[in-house]
């Protein structure tokens, strides 16, 4: 089947599927969503073509849209405003007219595609050209345009929700990715799957229990993970310093490293870690998925204090590699994808996410059995081969009723 996947998609994984083009010649994508390089990865090796379709940020007032191929990969970069609202030369900021100018250039790349199918991620820009097309759609659901407006309160968010509205109430098949946002789809379109965001699980259960035997002997210096997309409100970034602050007067010698926008070396995480007095912190900011990944191995904790998450793609990657995770008990989709009770707290109360820690950095059998909970729970729900074929489903029930 030829299928157009119209989502972020940026170079740092695109490269793995264009090994004919180097990396420098490339435009640089959407960053954001490297599980979509699994879901592309792992059609391909069901022998599927795909044409990958996104936007990329215009440079220097050029608007052409680039192709690249290689074998029965396809990516296809449709250049984007950098201006919201103020004008871009003779152009509009993208949010004055809902993105125009980029859905129409998506829109004329899938047609020039000519897909069997078409699966568009979020429910924005991508989505709109897809149920424009004529072509059979899927359009996945990544987040309720409301609770993010909630946590940021401008008027960009304001104009994404009006997006997000006035496109959902035309989608007759969609899918969303937790329980916890089926209610906020289910009323908005006629047709809806839960099918949860992929991982790929690629170490044997053997591997995993020896890696946590080496990480158990090391448990007296742990290295602690927080990985925020956003440094913000709703990520709660600042109670997941308070907490390791708590923690580190029990645990002296452990570390917390800081990944995603807003962790950089002098950002806002760093700025909030200087006025509390926290030491042993290491700030990286947005990195490669892979240097993120190769972090995650070496690493014996993952605190996530978000209030709210519609899924959590983290989590599952930290669990697919044996590293327990806390999450909040009431943050949207955590308790679901974690599925562990005994790894979520209130992450409004930093003493809780603290006592957490201490509790499992301290206990080598709790640690233990953890760990291990966590990556069967990743090996039984999210690996990229069930969600994919689990998509694979839906597209077929969708082709059927055309």
């Amino acid at each position: 089947m030829h299928i157009a996947i119209l989502a972020p998609t940026h170079k740092s994984f695109i490269t793995d599927f264009l090994p004919n083009i180097s990396s420098d010649d490339l435009p640089q994508g959407y960053f954001g969503a490297p599980f979509i390089g699994t879901i592309i990865k792992e059609l391909l090796e069901q022998n599927h073509t795909i044409t990958a379709i996104t936007t990329s940020t215009a440079i220097n007032g050029d608007y052409s849209v680039k192709k690249y191929n290689y074998q029965s990969f396809t990516w296809i970069v449709v250049p984007s405003r950098p201006n919201s609202f103020r004008f871009n030369k003779n152009k509009l900021g993208r949010m004055v007219d809902f993105y125009a100018l980029e859905q129409k250039n998506l829109l004329k790349s899938i047609k020039e595609a000519k897909p069997d199918f078409i699966h568009a991620h979020w429910s924005y820009e991508f989505a709109g050209p897809a149920i424009k097309s004529g072509y059979p759609y899927l359009v996945t659901i990544h987040d309720n345009a409301f609770q993010v407006l909630r946590y940021f309160k401008n008027i960009y968010r304001f104009g994404r929700l009006l997006m997000s509205e006035q496109i959902l109430k035309k989608v007759k098949f969609a899918s969303t990715v937790s329980p916890y946002m089926q209610d906020y789809a289910g009323k908005r379109c006629e047709f809806v799957k839960v099918i949860p965001n992929p991982t790929v699980v690629n170490v044997k259960k053997e591997d995993i229990e020896k890696e946590v035997i080496i990480k158990i002997n090391t448990l007296s210096a742990p290295r602690v993970l927080m990985i925020n997309n956003g440094w913000d409100t709703r990520k709660n970034g600042k109670v997941g310093l308070l907490a390791f602050r708590e923690f580190q007067k029990m645990i002296p010698n452990a570390s917390l490293h800081i990944y995603g926008s807003g962790s950089e070396e002098n950002g806002m995480a760093h700025k909030d870690a200087v006025l509390l007095g926290i030491q042993h912190l290491f700030f990286y900011g947005a990195v490669p998925h892979h240097l993120l990944i190769a972090d995650i191995k070496k690493s014996h904790l993952l605190i996530h204090p978000a209030l709210e998450e519609s899924f959590g793609v983290v989590l599952i990657e930290a669990m697919s590699y044996g590293l327990p995770v806390i999450g909040g008990s009431k943050s949207g989709a955590v308790p679901w994808v974690v599925n562990e009770t005994q790894l979520l707290v209130e992450v409004t109360k930093p003493g809780q996410i603290a006592d957490k820690m201490l509790e499992i950095m301290t206990n080598n059998t709790l640690y233990k059995n953890l760990a291990m909970v966590c990556y069967h729970n990743v090996a039984s729900r999210f690996s990229s081969t069930a969600v994919v074929n689990s998509y694979m489903d839906y597209y077929k029930q969708i082709l059927a009723c055309k």
